[in-house]
């Protein structure tokens, strides 16, 4: 018995040979690597962060924020040029129904917040959703206009909130609306709701964990993953900041990478302007976490090699399963039919046997030979034979019931034992076969006829006095003439 185990364990060990081994590389690996990975990057950290990963995030928000305003930008400038726009406008704003559909059509097409038009001639403030006012020195919510009008800039972008929108706070790109000579007809543009620019920079902040927000000329921010300091808090007088100020707002023809103290430490800060928009990006990090940044690396980088390797583990277990499983099935299946070969039917029979020792009920076999077989390897070859065969298997494997069993009995012979079927039973079975191959077009052009032996299990019977009667059948059927099944008592 401790023998019997003990061969077990063996077994056992060497099947897991392999991923034991590979246990043995990988996770010290990962983990020596990682530790030294982690050294490296704690000695230059200050350095890294600098010139590496503050600006790899404000290179990426600077693209993103350019991408997600690329539309609002062309299409702002399209609309300030449009012949439509402007012959509506020159003859005399007529119909406001046009210019309403326009602008909703401009909204709906680019998926925007907002679409409008301010007149210069009747200071109307159409949008989307028709003429909403009259713009008005007096009313703060306007000063954007006439600021706008006095820069003479072409295109602008204000940051203010939406009346139309109940108030949602959004980037308006304004752009002037001018006649072929030169005459100020207006003032269109479209709207991007900020909380897409928001959930971009939070997400940025979650992801990288450096905060990341955007400030005009003037130093005011613009855009930030705190909606609530939008255009409320300027670096000019924010505590710290405000020190380099200056610097940040004069550099606009390259990137600024330095350092403030903060309330919380050193800040490390990176920044650069973006001209078609005229505001600055800026990317911070405090110097202070940059250690915890790189330990959460390290266990990442662990846990990363840590699940590499047991994934690379189990792979390796299924592998060899898998392997061990074909070796297995191969060694149960005719190489050629893939039905079940002669040591299959062996132990299905000895099963069959003893279940019916218990039951006392009955099975019976069917043994299948193919008549003159020899005659189509000979007339049409081996190959022709060999798929003669395939095909046979194929057809009686879908003739059978489930609880059936066949298989390759050897050669051109084959083997079909049939649970609880007596004698008679199984002989129309064998009629049957006999009789699906006769019609089969399948075997075209190679014909055959089957000579079946029959017998069912007696009180008598062992395996092999029943495996006897029934050769005895199938060669009375042959001596009979074949493309016959008999019955042997």
């Amino acid at each position: 018995m401790q023998c019997a185990i003990l061969r077990c364990m063996i077994k056992k060990l060497t099947r897991y040979k392999l991923p034991l081994l590979l246990m043995l590389v990988l996770i010290p690996s990962f983990i020596a690597v990682s530790l030294l990975n982690y050294y490296v990057q704690r000695d230059s950290i200050r350095e890294e962060l600098i010139t590496t990963s503050l600006p790899l995030v404000r290179d990426l928000i600077d693209w993103e924020i350019g991408t997600r305003l690329q539309d609002p930008l062309l299409a702002s400038s399209l609309m300030a040029r449009d012949t439509f726009l402007i012959e509506w406008i020159q003859d005399g704003e007529t119909n406001p129904n046009k210019i309403v559909r326009y602008l909703e059509n401009i909204r709906v097409d680019h998926g925007f917040a907002s679409a409008f038009f301010v007149s210069a001639r009747t200071a109307r403030y159409y949008t989307y959703a028709g003429v909403h006012k009259e713009v008005k020195t007096e009313d703060a919510h306007d000063i954007w206009y006439y600021t706008f009008i006095d820069s003479q800039e072409k295109v602008a972008l204000d940051v203010d909130t939406d009346e139309v929108s109940a108030g949602k706070l959004t980037i308006f790109i304004n752009c002037r609306v001018e006649s072929t000579t030169g005459e100020l007809l207006g003032v269109v543009g479209v709207g991007v709701d900020m909380s897409d620019i928001a959930a971009l920079l939070q997400k940025t902040q979650k992801t990288y964990g450096r905060v990341v927000y955007m400030v005009d000329e003037s130093g005011l921010v613009q855009a930030h993953s705190d909606v609530s300091v939008i255009e409320e808090h300027n670096i000019r007088t924010s505590i710290g900041i405000d020190k380099i100020a200056a610097s940040i707002l004069g550099a606009k023809t390259e990137t600024l990478d330095t350092h403030y103290e903060g309330e919380s430490g050193n800040i490390l800060l990176t920044s650069r302007y973006i001209p078609n928009i005229k505001w600055y990006i800026i990317v911070e990090q405090e110097e202070r976490i940059s250690l915890q940044i790189v330990r959460m690396m390290l266990l990442r980088t662990i846990l990363i090699g840590l699940a590499a390797s047991i994934l690379a583990i189990l792979i390796s277990i299924r592998v060899v399963s898998k392997y061990n499983l074909k070796l297995e099935t191969s060694s149960r299946l005719d190489h050629l039919t893939q039905v079940s070969n002669r040591g299959e039917l062996d132990q299905r029979l000895l099963a069959e046997l003893a279940l019916c020792r218990r039951t006392g009920d009955t099975f019976s076999l069917l043994m299948i030979d193919v008549d003159n077989f020899k005659n189509i390897n000979d007339t049409l070859g081996h190959i022709a034979g060999d798929e003669t065969l395939i095909k046979f298997a194929r057809l009686v494997n879908a003739s059978l019931r489930p609880t059936d069993s066949f298989g390759r009995w050897g050669g051109d012979e084959f083997l079909v034992i049939l649970p609880k079927s007596s004698g008679p039973e199984a002989l129309s079975v064998a009629n049957q076969l006999r009789s699906q191959v006769a019609r089969s077009e399948e075997f075209s052009p190679m014909r055959f006829t089957l000579s079946i032996g029959v017998a069912h299990l007696t009180a008598l019977d062992t395996m092999e006095s029943l495996l006897s009667r029934t050769d005895k059948a199938l060669y009375k059927a042959k001596e009979a003439g074949k493309d016959q099944a008999f019955f042997q008592e």
